[in-house]
């Protein structure tokens, strides 16, 4: 019988090597439609990217742009609060005491009256609001005119619009200086309604003025918000509107200067009145208050009497038309001979004659006229 070889000694034979298997993965097959799926969820994650990325970018140009704006309106005086700034009367002349023509203090009482009783005169038919335009050659002492009228009543308050100092570069800022400081002048009336409120508009015609230029719109918006503004006032009882100009509101004069003021607005004032050049009367009634006061002690008593008959000359001089003397010009022309006199002796007519001699120009005043006026005052 032939021999069975068992082969169990060589399974359990050691192995000359060990060797570990590592599990093979089987490979996953994917459907065409989890490809797309997967490829349109990467598209997407891509694109949220994207627009977070693009969101971030537009928020920091806003910030940007956002504080650059607040910059240029910081600037600008957009954000500025409109504080009002009330004038001390207490300095300023009284009616007494300013040199007037009968026609002025004639204004001044009415004004006057309208304003004390106001009630009444409503119930007569007058004019809602009031509103007084001065207008007249510079110089002439409508400021003085407006302030005395005021000072009248105790519990007056006086504030005045500075229109020139309200244009500015910034679109649209005019028009809200303008009326941002007649609504706070509102606001501060309706909180004191026992006082009068006084608001002065010096050089009103840089709002007033028609004007067909290159500004013409610019000048237009301006206009329209002061017009609105200045409704708004006169709307009020215990607020006195006056304006000053130096041009002519007669239409065909205007014209002829090529400065015409806007009709609908004149037609707003109530009350107009002409503050001229003064007289021959006034200068000598404003000369003698001059050297009345009781500082001035180094002027000599010959040129303190008014009644001198030189102040006769001197007066008819400078009351003539074409040398144009507002109460500034003769203001400046009395300072004139007191800073010009000798020091340590008084004020004289020869003092006052060399003063009318420095200011020959500003008086539009001829060698001849001034050589007139001299030899007439030659004792």
């Amino acid at each position: 019988m032939s021999e069975v070889k068992s082969v169990t000694n060589n399974i359990s034979a050691p192995l000359k090597y060990n060797i570990n298997f590592r599990a093979a993965q089987a490979p996953v097959y994917q459907s065409e439609a989890d490809a797309f799926i997967k490829e349109q969820e990467k598209a997407r994650k891509n694109a949220k990217k994207q627009q977070n990325l693009n969101t971030g970018i537009q928020i920091a140009i806003l910030a940007m742009l956002a504080g650059s704006l607040a910059f240029m309106a910081k600037q600008s005086g957009l954000f500025k609060k409109f504080n009002l700034e009330f004038k001390n009367l207490a300095k300023e002349k009284s009616l007494s005491e300013i040199a007037l023509p009968q026609s002025q203090i004639e204004a001044a009482d009415r004004i006057i009256n309208r304003i004390e009783h106001h009630d009444e005169i409503m119930k007569k038919g007058a004019r809602e609001g009031t509103a007084i335009l001065f207008y007249g050659p510079p110089g002439t002492g409508k400021n003085t005119f407006a302030y005395a009228i005021a000072k009248k009543f105790s519990n007056a308050k006086f504030v005045e619009m500075d229109i020139s100092k309200m244009n500015s570069k910034w679109h649209g800022e005019s028009e809200q200086n303008v009326l941002g400081t007649m609504q706070a002048i509102i606001k501060d009336a309706n909180k004191n309604p026992d006082q009068k409120y006084f608001v002065f508009i010096d050089e009103i015609d840089s709002v007033m003025m028609q004007d067909v230029g290159a500004n013409a719109k610019l000048s237009q918006d301006i206009l329209n918000a002061f017009k609105k503004g200045f409704n708004d006032l006169t709307n009020k009882e215990n607020i006195i509107v006056m304006g000053a100009t130096n041009l002519k509101i007669n239409p065909e004069l205007a014209k002829m200067e090529g400065k015409v003021l806007d009709s609908a607005m004149l037609d707003r004032f109530a009350q107009k009145v002409l503050v001229d050049l003064p007289t021959k009367s006034q200068i000598k009634e404003s000369v003698s208050k001059f050297y009345q006061n009781p500082q001035r002690t180094m002027v000599d008593d010959t040129v303190k009497n008014i009644n001198d008959p030189r102040w006769d000359k001197i007066a008819e001089f400078l009351s003539n038309k074409h040398h144009e003397t507002s109460f500034r010009k003769l203001t400046n022309i009395l300072g004139t001979a007191g800073e010009d006199a000798k020091i340590g002796q008084k004020v004289t007519f020869d003092d006052i004659i060399r003063a009318i001699k420095s200011h020959q120009q500003n008086l539009n005043a001829t060698d001849a006229e001034i050589q007139t006026l001299v030899n007439s005052l030659i004792k």
